[in-house]
């Protein structure tokens, strides 16, 4: 007896279910309301206050003094030079190896100028604001050329200053490493960032190279570096050169 109950009840469920219409979404309409003059919430700001104040004090330290303003332009530019320098400055301390050459994605930089005066850590997360770690790449020579090659085509962008690049018709013209050219039957390490290893900016064919990565952020590198420097210069040393 109780087996029949329970299968009327299951039926009876299921017809329920099944006679119920469904409610389906077939429109939406947005409205802006602005709002404004709220005062702050005092309990939250209880909770969030020491937090704050914590996050403001690491923020606002001072680590460096910036010589001059910094602008980031392409093909090369004092930022994206004493960025790609730094990148490859810490690189060597990090990983302590033979570095090719340092690369930073052009557009991993997110600020467009770095003002004369005080920099602080908060600066350099503003610069620098995605957690990207600093990676070594290994390269074959003739993957090494195909790297240059796509630095050639979106008309350069930051290399530290061992790398020396002529451009034409976004073509390399001359090349040299070290003040030497490639030598074929060697491998390099490029330093750059995870991004670009992992097949960024349509580098897919990195993904799968031997690579070194101690988990050191790019801003961590930045920041080590600025420390190390105390006063921030960079020149413009002609490292990549746009011939028309």
């Amino acid at each position: 007896m109780q087996i029949r109950h329970l299968v009327l009840l299951v039926i009876t469920v299921q017809l329920f279910f099944a006679c119920r219409s469904i409610d389906h979404l077939a429109d939406t309409k947005a409205k802006t309301i602005r709002v404004a003059n709220i005062p702050p919430d005092s309990i939250l700001l209880s909770l969030t206050g020491p937090y704050k104040a914590k996050m403001d004090m690491k923020m606002n330290e001072i680590i460096a003094q910036v010589d001059e303003m910094m602008t980031k332009e392409r093909p090369e530019s004092k930022l994206t030079n004493w960025v790609a320098d730094a990148i490859h400055n810490q690189a060597k301390k990090y990983f302590n190896e033979e570095i090719a050459f340092a690369y930073q994605n052009y557009g991993g930089i997110r600020i467009q100028n770095l003002g004369k005066g005080d920099l602080t850590v908060g600066k350099i997360f503003e610069l620098m604001p995605f957690d990207n770690t600093l990676v070594l790449v290994k390269m074959k020579a003739e993957e090494l050329v195909k790297f240059i090659d796509y630095i050639a085509d979106i008309e350069g962008g930051p290399v530290s200053s061992n790398l020396k690049l002529v451009i034409s018709n976004k073509k390399v013209v001359s090349l040299l490493l070290n003040q030497n050219a490639i030598d074929y039957s060697k491998a390099y390490l490029v330093a750059m960032p995870d991004y670009i290893a992992n097949g960024g900016d349509n580098q897919s064919y990195l993904i799968d190279n031997e690579r070194l990565d101690k988990n050191v952020l790019l801003r961590s590198a930045l920041i080590d570096e600025a420390r190390d420097q105390k006063i921030l210069k960079a020149d413009l040393d002609q490292r990549i050169v746009i011939k028309k």
